[in-house]
């Protein structure tokens, strides 16, 4: 579990994971064997926000698919193509965007419209600027409690493979996080870059049998903190 957790959190720190490279075309399969996720991501650093769709067969973690006409996504009207930086159909677009819907038209015609849930914004606490790892450090955004369906991720790390740490709040009226000194005891002294995102994550209203997530997230900017004993 505490893996899973560290590589989920892991993702946090580059803006694009590449997935695997091996897709599928999505007519090849059971069109009600499809399983959806759909992201709507504002990233402050870079004032870009990217409608994601992503497709597999069967599961979660199933074979990546790629839609080919006539099956095709769209958010807002405009049709997502395909990305292998993605590792799934997307756009970007200048500035923030906090709302959408997504609309996916399968090989057989069926229709399945989802629209976001609220983009919630967050900020770094003032003055955050030192984490000291021999002790507890307590995280407090700025911004609202995080409603039951949401969750904020804060990740801490440098250039360096291993000296990082991870932290997921989740939980109604959630204001803080508590970063344990177990997890920062893996932290190098010195300047350190600290992520944080704020996701509000549920399941597809439309779909197929198998089902779905669409969600909303948003990341401020990145800041840079002191690590000391």
């Amino acid at each position: 579990m505490k893996k899973i957790i560290y590589f989920a959190l892991l993702a946090l720190a580059l803006p694009i994971i590449l997935a695997s490279c091996q897709k599928e075309d999505s007519s090849d399969v059971n069109q009600d064997k499809i399983y959806c996720v759909y992201e709507l991501f504002y990233n402050q650093n870079s004032d870009k926000t990217v409608a994601i769709a992503r497709f597999r067969f069967g599961t979660p973690t199933g074979t990546l698919l790629e839609l080919t006409d006539p099956a095709g996504v769209t958010f807002n009207g405009d049709v997502l193509p395909y990305s292998v930086a993605y590792s799934g159909h997307a756009k970007e677009y200048a500035g923030q965007i906090s709302s959408g819907s997504f609309v996916y038209t399968n090989t057989e015609g069926t229709v399945f419209t989802n629209s976001t849930p609220t983009m919630t914004t967050l900020g770094h606490p003032a003055g955050f600027t030192t984490i000291t790892k021999s002790v507890a450090n307590t995280y407090t955004w700025t911004g609202d409690p995080l409603s039951s369906a949401e969750r904020v991720n804060l990740f801490v790390g440098s250039w360096t493979w291993g000296q990082d740490a991870g932290f997921i709040a989740t939980g109604n009226g959630t204001t803080d996080i508590v970063m344990g000194v177990n997890q920062l005891a893996n932290l190098a002294e010195g300047t350190s870059t600290v992520y944080v995102d704020r996701v509000n994550e549920t399941a597809i209203s439309q779909g197929t049998s198998e089902g779905g997530l669409i969600r909303t997230r948003y990341r401020p900017t990145n800041i840079t903190v002191n690590v000391v004993p």
